[in-house]
């Protein structure tokens, strides 16, 4: 070998390699920068793309014996109410899952973040431990609606509505400790843009007690909730073929929620 090779082998190789590594530091700078500037979230993810899809594969005994009982539970209800027809739609609706869900999980403290018409808060009472509690939050009064619910449920400290705004960070640490109590909280607001991304990054800000404890979002397939869902680094795992046809996401919160802050700048 020539005293030439050598002295490039010595000299030039390790110029050209310094020179590479410096070079994709520099391409990955750029490439982050228009990542930042003009990411377009997708509703298509998977195990490859999503660390909380992937996560979320720790949840599959609660998924799939929730599915199971799903498929198993009748749903009663008030033919007098106009949008009874929706809770034993399934697939298609999120009625039957909720009920499942919390069939198997017993939850003894459970959130409904969207009274409405008070489906939800009615599964909720229906189908959760006959000692359990249940709150529920809108800034109108359940009997401003055609509601589910009735003033004997009411009765007692069961059931509890709160007229407030949780995407107010000051209401939202009014309600902290409620919130960390929860074993389950169904979020079904607004879809604004706002209310949620409000709400969930409150939720990452808080210290919450470790402890199993469910989140479920509604509408996750809307264009404006996307990246909501998408930002979500906790074990997640999307069951709109179980739930509404809208989108339904089932996140474990036992630990507080991660999230990726891109979808909050």
């Amino acid at each position: 070998m020539s005293y030439k090779l050598i002295l490039k082998k010595i000299l030039i190789f390790p110029y050209r390699k310094i020179k590479e590594v410096l070079n994709n530091f520099k391409y990955k700078k750029e490439i982050s920068k228009i990542y930042k500037n003009n990411f377009v979230w997708s509703a298509q993810i998977g195990i490859g793309d999503d660390i909380g899809v992937k996560r979320g594969l720790k949840m599959s005994d609660t998924i799939i014996n929730s599915i199971a009982n799903a498929f198993k539970i009748n749903l009663k209800f008030d033919k007098s109410k106009i949008d009874s027809k929706y809770f034993n739609i399934f697939p298609g609706e999120h009625y039957k899952f909720l009920a499942g869900l919390i069939d198997y999980e017993k939850p003894g403290t459970i959130i409904d973040i969207g009274t409405s018409s008070g489906m939800s808060s009615r599964i909720m009472l229906d189908y959760s431990p006959k000692d359990s509690k249940i709150v529920t939050f809108d800034l109108i009064r359940w009997d401003n609606f055609d509601s589910h619910l009735s003033k004997n449920d009411f009765k007692g400290a069961r059931l509890t509505q709160y007229l407030d705004d949780l995407s107010n960070i000051n209401i939202f640490k009014k309600h902290l400790s409620l919130i960390d109590k929860a074993d389950l909280i169904f979020l079904d607001a607004p879809k604004d843009g706002i209310f949620e991304y409000s709400f969930i990054k409150y939720l990452s800000q808080s210290e919450l007690t470790n402890k199993k404890r469910f989140l479920i979002l509604d509408d996750i397939k809307f264009f404006n909730m996307l990246k909501l869902w998408r930002s979500i680094k906790s074990p997640k795992f999307d069951l709109t073929s179980f739930g509404h046809s809208s989108g339904t996401g089932l996140v474990d919160i036992s630990s507080n929620i991660e999230l990726d802050p891109i979808a909050f700048n």
